[in-house]
Parts: structure tokens; C-alpha cells; sequence
């Protein structure tokens, strides 16, 4: 009797190595998945809280920007846009802290960060340049542009805005570099995992051929690593669409939904020397009175009701960027002419001085246009064609407002 229990444990003793060295396999694999799971999260929320503190970061520029730009232009008190700039700033270094928080960034995007650092280091010190000039002036009792030779528009161009822009191209190729590392980073994991799940599906085979009881324990368990593999894919898809969605917020207004100033850049840039066509700005007389008067969330929807008038009317005439503010530019289609151009500049004017039902109040501004017959060479970027088309824009609310103007290019 003591015999055949001893031969009885000789036989089951490969049995039980057997299911014990499966247990162990099985235990290390998921450990390794679980592990690999954790480190695609946290590289999701790294990549997450990148390209949020570097978007904060370009739209602070942008609001700096249009507070320079309401400036040179006459618009509004001075004092408040330097205020207002300031806060910006302020935003802007609690934006790179949180950046400069972010642990395991590799050394491209840390450098490139830094350029664009130092870029916007320059650029608020030659804001406060700029500002401190202009309090000497208006001391002496003169207009803040005598400090500069009458000639804002020049220094605006030449020199403040470069910055700007610079800083804003190199926060967004650091957002670009992120991205490929991270898509790095998820290809090694990716690579890691169907080498774990080959080795389990090898194991699983080898234990289906020894005992039935292995190989019950081994599908048990490819079942559950293929369970994992779909949330690691879910997670996969997950972080390109949010990558999708930060490359769509860099070209698209948020508040209107229409494509911004960087989209008309790009969609015009290599148009300048061998197309013609026709462009128009426009935007609201005074519109700040409503934000004043009424608050921002209520000159919000105003905005928002007029671009949604403006796409369903002219959308088939032209392409539509709200490229600042109240301010929406209109590239029509190659096949509109001069004269059709003007006609439906007409019809645009009359929309947006339309009266609009926003939260039950009837709301009606004037509005101010430029129109530019652009012929092949004209500027040398988009930046001097914007000009143009801003300068005719001042002088028609210079005369008055609630005008069209075209550009004379001279």
C-alpha cells in the first residue's frame, strides 16, 4: 500500500512542476502587461499635460498679440492692454512650470522648449521696451507713437511680432516631438507585449500537449492576455485621437469652430507668387462695447451666432478663418471674380450688421471690411498681405466705420 502511494506522487510530481511552473509563467506575464499598462497610461497623461501646458502657453501669445495689435491700431486704453499683457505673462509662467514639472521629457523637447523660453523671455522684455518708451511719451504730454517715429506698424512687424510668432512655431514643435516620442515609446511597448503573448501562446500549446489540465489553465490565461491586449488597443486609440484632436485645436478657433490664423498661413503661403485671388477681413465697429456692456460669455454667443451666419450663407463662396477676436477673414474660391467678390463683400457686410437675438436681447453692431484683389507677388508672406489688409481695414473705421474698403496696392 505504502508502495503505490509512492509511485502515485512519482507520477504526479511532473503534474504538479508542470502547473506550477504555468502558475509562475502565467504570474510573471500578467505582472509584466499590468506593468506595461501603467507605463502606456502614464505616458498618455505626460503627453496630456504636455500639449495642454504648451497650448495655454500659444494662446496666451495670441491674446499678448492682439493687445500689441489693438495698440499700434488705436484701440482701446493702453494701460489696460499692458495690464492685460501682463496677466498673460503671468498665465504663461504657470503654464512652464506646470511644463517644466513633467518628468522623463527627452532632451529634444526640453531643448527646444528652452529656445522657445528664451524667445518668449525676449519678447515680454521688448513689450516692456516698448511700454516704458510709450509712458515717457505720453509723460511729455505726446501721443505714445511719437516715441517711435510715427512708424508702429513698421516696428510691429519688424521686430514684436517675429518673436511672437518664433516662440509660438517652437512650442509647437516641441508638441510635435512629444508626439513621436510618444508613439515610440507606444511601438516598443506594442512590441514587448505580442512578444509576451507569443511566448504565452507557446507555453499554453506545450501544456495543452502534456496534461489537459495545463492546457485549460493555459487558454484560461490566453483569454485573459487577450483581454489586456484590447485595453492596451483602447488606450492606443485613445492617445491618437488625442493627438488627433491637439492637431486640430492648433489650426481651429475653439469658440467658432472655424480655422484660425495659423490654418491661413498655411493654406495661403505657397499661393503669394503665382496665384491671384481675392481676400476681405472684416470685423465688428466697437466691439468691445458689448463686452463691457454685456460680459464676455454674452459677446461669446454674438460671435458665435454671427460665424454660424457667415458659414451657412458664405461658406460655398469662400473658405472662412476667424483669424483674431471679431475679426474673420474670407478667401474666396478661385473661380469668384473681382467684381463677384465685391458684390458678395456687400452681402457679408449687411450679415454681420445684422440684428442678432442673443440670450432674448436684439443686438446690432456696424461692421468695418477690407478687400484685397491680390495679384501674383504682391507680398512676400502672409504676414505683409495681412497688413495690407489691416491698414485698409483702420482707415475705414478711421472715416467713420461701417464701410468696405479695397486695398490699393501701390
Amino acid at each position: 500500500m505504502a508502495k503505490g502511494n509512492k509511485k502515485s506522487v512519482n507520477h504526479s510530481a511532473p503534474y504538479i512542476f508542470a502547473a506550477i511552473l504555468l502558475a509562475l509563467i502565467y504570474i510573471i506575464n500578467t505582472l509584466l502587461v499590468e506593468a506595461m499598462y501603467k507605463n502606456n497610461s502614464k505616458v498618455s497623461q505626460q503627453t496630456s499635460s504636455t500639449m495642454s501646458a504648451i497650448n495655454r502657453m500659444n494662446a496666451e501669445l495670441q491674446s499678448v498679440n492682439s493687445n500689441v495689435l489693438r495698440v499700434i491700431a488705436g484701440i482701446g486704453n493702453p494701460s489696460a492692454a499692458a495690464r492685460d499683457a501682463s496677466l498673460n505673462f503671468e498665465n504663461i509662467n504657470d503654464a512652464m512650470k506646470d511644463f517644466e514639472a513633467i518628468e522623463s521629457l527627452s532632451d529634444a523637447a526640453v531643448k527646444r522648449y528652452n529656445s522657445a523660453k528664451a524667445l518668449i523671455n525676449v519678447y515680454n522684455d521688448r513689450l516692456l521696451s516698448f511700454q516704458t518708451q510709450w509712458n515717457e511719451a505720453t509723460e511729455k504730454g505726446l501721443s505714445g507713437q511719437t516715441a517711435f517715429g510715427g512708424n508702429m506698424n513698421a516696428l510691429y512687424v519688424q521686430d514684436i511680432y517675429p518673436l511672437q510668432i518664433t516662440a509660438s512655431e517652437m512650442l509647437t514643435a516641441t508638441i510635435d516631438i512629444v508626439s513621436i516620442e510618444t508613439g515610440k515609446k507606444m511601438a516598443q511597448n506594442a512590441k514587448a507585449t505580442y512578444f509576451l503573448m507569443t511566448m504565452m501562446l507557446l507555453v499554453a500549446v506545450l501544456g495543452e500537449i502534456a496534461i489537459f489540465l495545463i492546457a485549460k489553465r493555459a487558454k484560461k490565461a490566453r483569454l485573459e492576455l487577450e483581454e489586456r491586449e484590447r485595453s492596451l488597443a483602447e488606450v492606443d486609440a485613445k492617445l491618437k485621437t488625442t493627438r488627433q484632436k491637439a492637431s486640430d485645436l492648433a489650426v481651429t478657433n475653439l469658440l467658432t469652430n472655424m480655422k484660425n490664423r495659423y490654418a491661413l498661413d498655411s493654406d495661403v503661403s505657397d499661393r503669394l507668387e503665382s496665384d491671384r485671388f481675392n481676400i476681405a477681413v472684416f470685423d465688428m465697429d466697437n466691439f468691445r462695447s458689448i463686452n463691457d456692456t454685456y460680459g464676455y460669455d454674452f459677446g461669446d454667443e454674438y460671435l458665435v451666432q454671427i460665424a454660424d451666419k457667415l458659414k451657412e450663407e458664405f461658406s460655398k463662396y469662400a473658405e472662412i478663418y476667424n483669424i483674431t477676436g471679431n475679426e474673420f477673414c474670407f478667401l474666396f474660391n478661385k473661380e469668384i471674380s473681382e467684381s463677384q467678390a465685391m458684390g458678395i463683400c456687400q452681402n457679408i457686410h449687411n450679415a454681420m450688421s445684422a440684428p442678432y437675438n442673443v440670450l432674448n436681447l436684439t443686438v446690432q453692431l456696424p461692421n468695418s471690411g477690407a478687400v484685397y484683389h491680390y495679384l501674383p507677388g504682391d507680398c512676400l508672406n502672409v504676414n505683409s498681405l495681412l497688413v495690407k489688409l489691416d491698414t485698409a481695414l483702420r482707415n475705414a473705421k478711421m472715416n467713420g466705420g461701417n464701410i468696405v474698403n479695397t486695398v490699393v496696392d501701390i
